[in-house]
């Protein structure tokens, strides 16, 4: 019982100093050759370690394509390692066109195909005393490159220096 509880403490007093942030980034995706924009959570676990969330929209003017990406990150310094999942919606337009004409069928009916798939990736930090970030990210559904940066930070004990 007492290891347990000595376990516990040494997790929750941990955990205390940790932080958040919700960030912003915006890139390009290689793959396809569009642009993408995206929000993201990042919650910094111990103070190599951060476990984080994200969603990214790309080719914005057809509806293209929306991700969900669930990550963690370990730092080395300025560069971050990035291992997670990604779901990514893709829409597409179906042109069959029915003899009922029926306003659905005569513009195309909207689907949507779904993919789950590992990616990893690379975060670089260039300038030390500023947050913005260099993030390359690769998987069999895309690779992309971008610029991330935080808007604001929850909490005040660790800093994401990183």
């Amino acid at each position: 019982m007492k290891k347990i509880l000595l376990i516990l403490v040494v997790v929750i007093t941990q955990n205390i100093y940790s932080q958040a942030h919700i960030g912003v980034m915006g890139g390009y995706d290689l793959d396809m050759e569009n642009s993408q924009i995206g929000v993201g959570l990042n919650y910094m676990l111990f103070p190599k370690v951060s476990l984080g969330g994200m969603l990214m929209i790309s080719d914005i003017e057809s509806d293209g394509k929306s991700m969900v990406m669930l990550n963690g990150k370990y730092h080395f310094g300025r560069v971050s390692l990035v291992a997670g999942i990604m779901n990514m919606e893709m829409h597409n337009m179906d042109m069959n066109m029915n003899m009922n004409m029926n306003m659905s069928t005569m513009y195309g009916s909207d689907s949507m195909d779904r993919e789950t798939n590992p990616y990893f990736g690379v975060e670089y930090k260039p300038f030390k005393n500023k947050k913005v970030k260099v993030y390359y990210t690769h998987s069999d559904m895309m690779k992309s490159i971008g610029i991330m940066m935080p808007v604001f930070n929850l909490g005040k004990k660790m800093h994401m220096n990183h």
